[in-house]
């Protein structure tokens, strides 16, 4: 195999640079090296220290949007010196949108490498985020068209893509890997800095505390539950506070927990009875995936995309339930901002053991199917045969 060079942002605790991080992994055990180039000094995750981590500035990832993107052409003027000084890497292979243009940029400033660019969300959702949507959507418009392959982490995304864009270069899904030995061996870890009482039911939601998670809905929906009921968010974010106000004017301040951002977060999940999500728009929500290898029954918002994806696959990832519950093949889907169907699936779980068991066990069964096992391979082959 050629040796291969990885770009991402930086390695920040988010769901693309979880996978980055895996498949660096699983290359070294095959004895493929692999250099990690980050766009910023923002580490949450940690590498072998085999593994060669380069850094295109000091940046620790909350400078401004403007400013992030008035820096691509020195991020791809840096990333081609660095394959220009290696010039025995002959794939690069980003993660995520800025890393994407410059991986792209380099090319157009000259780089002879191959190029495979990773997709993480959906495009369409910078059709609501003004100014910098609207240069970001161009900027995809302008240069994945160069790309020597697109990869996407979901169905539905391609689709999105696909919808806006009429790109001619290969294109193809991969979905993102999990390491379940990895997860389940962590989750076993003995958890110290929280009390977790048998006579209570835990429901767990992990990720950003931001406004696209929506987990005020969680909060809402709580206070209609037996007072026996509590909720736990693990991860950190700019509605913290907003989230606890909310959940102080409804009387259930003593029943949500705001955990942290937690580097094994799989040792609270094991503890816990559901896992809900209440996203507006995800990409391929690796929390799902990690909630399911944890024994979790999972309730989703059916939003775009991802989730159905993940909960119904034989059903069209494209559509959306808009008015009910849907008790999918292995979890449930509720409309997306819709507190009521979000309190009728809870208690269609905490009511009834034998569906809540049932999905326990359809969540261990589902989660297999995106092990390493299965989805390193489909990386191993496109970073292979790209010619």
């Amino acid at each position: 195999m050629k040796k291969i060079a990885f770009v991402i942002n930086s390695l920040a605790g988010g769901g693309a640079e979880k996978v980055v991080t895996i498949l660096i992994s699983q290359l070294a055990q095959k004895g493929t090296q692999a250099d990690l180039i980050c766009l910023e000094k923002n580490d949450f995750y940690t590498q072998d220290k085999n593994i060669k981590i380069t850094y295109l500035s000091n940046f620790k990832g909350d400078e401004s949007g403007i400013l992030k993107l008035l820096y691509l052409p020195i991020f791809a003027y840096k990333l081609k010196k660095y394959l220009k000084a290696n010039p025995e890497i002959q794939i690069v292979q980003s993660h995520v949108y800025r890393a994407n243009y410059v991986n792209i940029l380099a090319k157009l400033f000259g780089s002879n490498h191959k190029s495979q660019i990773v997709n993480h969300s959906r495009v369409s959702h910078y059709k609501d985020d003004g100014l910098l949507g609207k240069i970001n959507l161009f900027l995809v418009k302008k240069l994945y068209a160069k790309a020597d392959l697109i990869i996407l982490i979901a169905n539905a995304m391609k689709s999105d893509m696909n919808r806006l864009f009429k790109f001619k270069n290969r294109q193809m899904v991969i979905h993102n890997p999990y390491d379940i030995q990895n997860i389940e061996q962590l989750s076993k870890d003995k958890v110290e800095d929280f009390e977790f009482k048998k006579d209570k039911r835990y429901i767990v939601s992990l990720g950003r505390l931001i406004e696209l998670k929506r987990n005020q809905d969680l909060i809402y929906a709580l206070k209609n539950l037996p007072l026996n009921v509590e909720v736990l968010f693990i991860g950190d974010g700019e509605k913290k506070e907003y989230l606890k106000n909310i959940a102080q004017k409804n009387g259930v301040e003593n029943r949500v927990h705001f955990l942290g951002k937690k580097l094994n977060p799989f040792k609270y999940m094991l503890h816990c009875d559901i896992f809900v999500s209440c996203s507006s728009t995800e990409g391929f929500p690796n929390v799902l995936i990690e909630a399911m290898v944890c024994g979790l029954p999972i309730i989703s918002t059916d939003c775009i995309s991802g989730p159905r994806e993940m909960l119904s696959p034989s059903t069209d990832f494209n559509q959306q339930i808009k008015d009910d519950i849907e008790e999918a093949k292995f979890g449930i889907l509720f409309p997306v901002g819709s507190v009521e169907f979000l309190e009728k699936a809870l208690k269609n779980l905490l009511n009834n053991n034998y569906k809540l068991d049932n999905y326990k066990l359809l969540s261990k069964v589902r989660a297999n199917d995106f092990s390493t096992n299965r989805i390193v391979p489909q990386y191993m082959e496109v970073l292979e045969c790209v010619e």
